[in-house]
């Protein structure tokens, strides 16, 4: 028998063993009779036995079922079964089973969790609630003008001096098989424009993005950044030194006729930067003086 075949052979066995009622009635052991949730280790007992899982121990000061003092005794071995089981996703349709160490993580990128649109957030105009896997669906259906296909996105910004949230646009790029966050934020206290773009990649970093602030009839005037991608699990995203931040002065002096900010996010892979190279002195007059020369029609 192949290597192949003795694999899946292996997980069609597990498979069949997680849906068998046997199975179901060790989880519902594992399972804290009180809240609901799986136990964790530490577990508790009381003097009769029963199970409790450590954040109902710490508020309880008895047993719930019984009316009994807790005991002092640790279940070792109930403990070592809830750090070996594969326990069921509690979002309803998922099929996935993951052990305790993974199960939040899972849970916190569970594609069957119900989320409310984070567009509602940002722009106040969306009641959408499903699965978060149908999210972005809803998003190329429900807001076209948000989100894109391409590894970039060039908009034209009304200036809204009245809008008090910090928050004044949030895009969707999906690229590179991934889904890009793309925020840009206005600081008033500091003064400042932030952008910043999130990924769900623990190496966010191999993803740069690039934020281009330009009027469209004056060429020479043009405001250009590039920095790291960061992870969504990144708490402090807002905070961070990596973000794009431009004195809003700056800012304000690239507003076009209509009071509008024109800009383009763009997003690629850091491997294909080429690596460059600070230019002697005697280079950039070269590089200046062809420069010149463009300008002036010459060859």
């Amino acid at each position: 028998m192949s290597s192949t075949s003795s694999l899946t052979g292996r997980k069609l066995v597990l498979s069949t063993l997680l849906e068998t009622d046997h199975y179901e009635s060790l989880i519902k052991e594992l399972t804290c009779s009180k809240c609901n949730k799986y136990m964790k280790p530490p577990i508790h007992l009381c003097v009769d036995g029963h199970s409790l899982c450590g954040p109902c121990y710490e508020k309880s000061y008895q047993c719930h079922l019984c009316k009994k003092e807790f005991s002092l005794i640790r279940p070792i071995v109930l403990e070592s079964l809830a750090n070996k089981v594969l326990f069921p996703c509690t979002n309803e349709g998922c099929p996935k089973h993951v052990n305790l160490p993974l199960f939040d993580k899972h849970i916190a990128q569970c594609q069957f969790r119900i989320i409310n649109c984070f567009m509602a957030r940002v722009y106040g105009d969306c009641s959408w609630e499903g699965r978060a896997g149908d999210w972005m669906d809803h998003c190329f259906e429900a807001h076209k003008e948000k989100v894109t296909e391409l590894p970039f996105m060039t908009v034209k910004d009304k200036w809204d001096a009245k809008k008090t949230e910090p928050v004044l646009n949030y895009f969707l790029l999906k690229c590179y098989e991934r889904i890009f966050n793309v925020y840009q934020v206005y600081d008033k206290r500091g003064g400042r424009m932030m952008w910043t773009v999130l990924v769900n990649d623990d190496n966010a970093e191999k993803f740069y993005f690039e934020v281009d602030i330009f009027l469209p009839n004056l060429p020479s005037k043009r405001i250009v950044y590039r920095r790291p991608c960061k992870c969504e699990k990144d708490a402090d995203f807002l905070e961070h030194t990596q973000n794009v931040y431009i004195p809003v002065e700056n800012v304000f002096s690239m507003l076009d006729e209509s009071e509008s900010i024109n800009f383009t996010i763009r997003i690629g892979e850091v491997e294909n930067l080429p690596l460059l190279e600070t230019p002697t002195a005697s280079e950039s007059l070269i590089l200046l003086h062809q420069e010149d020369v463009k300008e002036n029609g010459q060859l």
